[in-house]
This record gives structure tokens, C-alpha cells and sequence, in this order.
């Protein structure tokens, strides 16, 4: 059963009780990520939370990574494009150490300058890996231009000249802007005593500030813009990433599009992989997936191939919307979906983490809990006549952007 209570100064807290003997998984989730963030500070979010692991008032970055270590705790976070995730995983019994160091590394930071500088260099040197990256790099160019002029096209780990231009004052400055009470849930799973972390709650986080909630992007929803985008590395296969626009966050449409992404390419059995890959044996990599954000949303089809086969897999896909668009899916497809997301719900969350964040992160964004239950129930009821209309709704090759990475030399031939 899921329970929500409030601690004194406004966090909200999401109980779901499990039956994991002596385990438990606690997140904190704030509303701040790349879609908060502007020109000058992009970055940013994703920065503070590497930040926090470097050292507080009271312990060093090592005695952080010693105390996780001693308790058997898994200690992480994340950052996306509407929050970021402090979480931590342990026994039961390790509670209030695992809560005062999550909530130490919130509240009690040093920032240092000299730990700044290097962190810096550490996050430049992420870019790079990414940059690096042909999968990653296609997307990125892709995001950025067809959101251009909205948060959304920010890259989550910034730019090389935002990175560099952080200081004490930029950190401080957008934490008490974004990490307040009204912004933050924490998220707790698996076997507890709901009164006793309560109060361990009340107590490591009565100094978490309170102040005013900001809504992502001040409430501008992003324009999606059909572009294309070529662009060229040194490397030796192409790349595509193609977006459709898509469902918001918190719309049930987001259903009937993980149904038809689950179809187009989320299986062996999908369009895509059958017909692209082992029919036309044109590329070893293709897929499709869903982007569900506060701002906006996408269905994504990515693929990597040789150069030469580039036109033609473009072509077999094209003719692949073409038919959806025409015929829509056929029942099978629908159902063998289905059953799919179906599975999978109830596979992935069998494990105390991965209910803390989906409690966590569904009560911070879209403002309740969905349930196993009611998301599979949603699923189940999706059916034809749904997928037709987004696909009406939506889904148009003339109303599509396309980032594509090619080689900057002509690829040689295996003699």
C-alpha cells in the first residue's frame, strides 16, 4: 500500500511497504534539471549533483564513499531533463546512517573552489565521452534543433563554456532558487517502521529550506520543429536519430505511444527489427523509444549502418511509417505490445528501488502515484482505434526531424 505524508516544512514523503526482509530504498527528487536552466547555466543541475559527493562540512568526498561502502549501501544519483535523484539502498537496519549521509551531502555541501575547478574538469571530460559518442552525439544535435529555443534542447551535462564559468555563487544561487521543500519528495520502499523514519526524517531534514515552487521552463511548452541535420566525424558507420512529436508527461496518451513504440521497435519481433535488420539485413542496430517530458515529447526511432545502406534503410522506414500511417497495426502487433509492457511492469518492479523511483519520481511530476496496477490496467485498455489517433495526431514523415552523423570519408572497401 502506498502512503503520502508531509513533513513539517512542506517535503512530501511516499511510503510503499514491500515484503524485502531487512531492505530498504530511499530517494530524494527535485524538480531541477536541464529544462530549468537557461543560456547562461545550462549544466548546472546536473554539476550540483556531481558536487554534492565531493565532501561536506563534516565529512570528505572519501569519508562519503567509505560510510556508503560500510553500510553495504548503494549510493548514487542522476540527473535528467525535469529533476535530479539522490538515492541510496541498504538494510534496514542501517537507516539513520544512510539518512544523515543523504542528507548531509543535501544540506551541508562545502562547495570548495579548488573541489569546483576539478569537478570541472571532470564534467569536460564527460562532454568529450559523449561527444565522442556517435549514438549520444546524433541525439544530442537532434534535440537541440528541433527544441531550439526552449530548454529542452540543452544537453544535460551542458556546454564546455557554461561548465567552465560555474563558481560558488552559480551553485548557491540556483539551490535556493530550485532545492526547496515545495520542489523536493522523498521516496521510501521496502521494510520499515513508517512513524520511525518520520521522525529520523524530521529530524536530518528540518533544515531543508522552504520558498517558492518554479514550474519547468515557467510553464512554456516546447515548440517541436521539423528539421534535418547532417553533420560529419571520423568515424566509420552513419547514424540516425528521428523524432515524431509526441506526448506529454503526465497525458494518458503516453500509453497508446508506449503500445505503438513497443510495435515500431521495442522487441525482436517489432517492425523494425524484422523488416530492417533480419528481412533487409540493412543495419546490426535499430530501435525506437518514447521521450515523456513536462515541456514536451517525442517518439525517437535510432539506427546505425553502413554508409552506403544509409538511403536505402531511410527508404525501408519511410515505407514502414507509410503502412502504419495507411493500415495502422494490425491486432496482433497490438496485443504482442501489449503483453509486452505488461511483462516488463511487473518484472521491473519487483525490487524495492525500482518502486522507490517510480513513486518518487511520478508524485514529484506529475503530482500522484501511479500504480503497477493502474499503468498495466491503462496499457490493457489501449486499442486501435487509440493508436490511430495519435498516429493521426502526430505521426507524418513530412513532420519529421532528423539528425543524421555520416563519416567524413568514404568508407573502404573489405577487399
Amino acid at each position: 500500500m502506498i502512503e503520502i505524508e508531509k513533513l513539517s516544512n512542506g517535503i512530501r514523503v511516499i511510503f510503499e511497504k514491500l515484503p524485502a526482509k531487512n531492505i530498504i530504498s530511499i530517494g530524494v527528487f527535485v524538480k531541477a534539471g536541464s529544462n530549468y536552466e537557461n543560456e547562461d547555466n545550462k549544466g548546472i543541475s546536473h554539476f550540483i549533483e556531481h558536487m554534492t559527493f565531493k565532501g561536506t562540512k563534516s565529512k570528505s568526498a572519501k569519508n562519503i564513499a567509505i560510510i556508503s561502502d560500510q553500510i553495504g549501501g548503494m549510493l548514487n544519483a542522476y540527473t535528467g531533463k525535469d529533476m535530479t535523484c539522490f538515492y541510496i539502498k541498504t538494510t534496514s537496519d542501517n537507516l539513520g546512517v544512510a539518512l544523515e549521509l543523504i542528507s548531509d551531502m543535501l544540506l551541508q555541501s562545502k562547495f570548495d573552489d579548488l573541489m569546483i575547478e576539478n569537478e570541472k574538469k571532470v564534467v569536460m571530460e564527460e562532454i568529450a565521452m559523449y561527444e565522442d559518442s556517435p549514438e549520444d552525439y546524433v541525439h544530442d544535435r537532434l534535440e537541440a534543433e528541433m527544441w531550439k529555443g526552449n530548454p529542452l534542447s540543452f544537453p544535460i551535462l551542458g556546454s564546455l563554456e557554461t561548465v567552465s564559468s560555474y563558481s560558488y555563487d552559480t551553485i548557491v544561487s540556483y539551490m535556493k532558487e530550485f532545492y526547496v521543500s515545495c520542489n523536493t519528495v522523498i521516496s521510501v520502499s521496502g521494510s520499515f517502521d513508517k512513524e520511525v523514519i518520520l521522525d529520523m526524517l524530521e529530524n536530518y531534514f528540518s533544515d531543508y529550506p522552504q520558498g517558492e515552487c518554479h514550474k519547468a521552463n515557467n510553464g512554456g511548452l516546447a515548440v517541436f520543429r521539423p528539421v534535418n541535420i547532417f553533420k560529419a566525424k571520423k568515424i566509420e558507420q552513419a547514424y540516425l536519430s528521428m523524432a515524431f512529436k509526441g506526448a506529454l508527461h503526465d497525458s494518458d496518451e503516453r500509453y497508446p505511444f508506449a503500445v505503438l513504440s513497443g510495435a515500431l521497435g521495442q522487441s525482436m519481433s517489432s517492425r523494425l527489427f524484422q523488416i530492417v535488420r533480419e528481412e533487409k539485413a540493412l543495419v546490426y542496430n535499430i530501435g525506437s523509444s518514447n521521450e515523456f517530458y513536462q515541456a514536451g515529447g517525442i517518439l525517437n526511432i535510432y539506427a546505425g549502418c553502413n554508409p552506403s545502406r544509409f538511403d536505402e534503410m531511410m527508404e525501408c522506414i519511410k515505407d514502414i511509417i507509410y503502412d502504419i500511417c495507411s493500415n495502422n497495426l494490425d491486432t496482433e502487433e497490438i496485443t504482442r505490445a501489449r503483453d509486452q509492457i505488461k511483462t516488463g511492469m511487473l518484472l521491473g518492479m519487483e525490487t524495492t528501488d525500482s518502486r522507490m523511483m517510480s513513486n518518487g519520481r511520478n508524485l514529484l511530476l506529475r503530482g500522484r502515484p501511479i500504480t503497477r496496477e493502474e499503468a498495466i490496467k491503462k496499457t490493457e485498455k489501449v486499442t486501435a482505434e487509440d493508436i490511430l489517433d495519435i498516429v493521426n495526431k502526430y505521426i507524418s514523415w513530412d513532420n519529421k526531424a532528423v539528425s543524421v552523423l555520416r563519416p567524413n570519408k568514404p568508407r573502404k572497401k573489405i577487399q
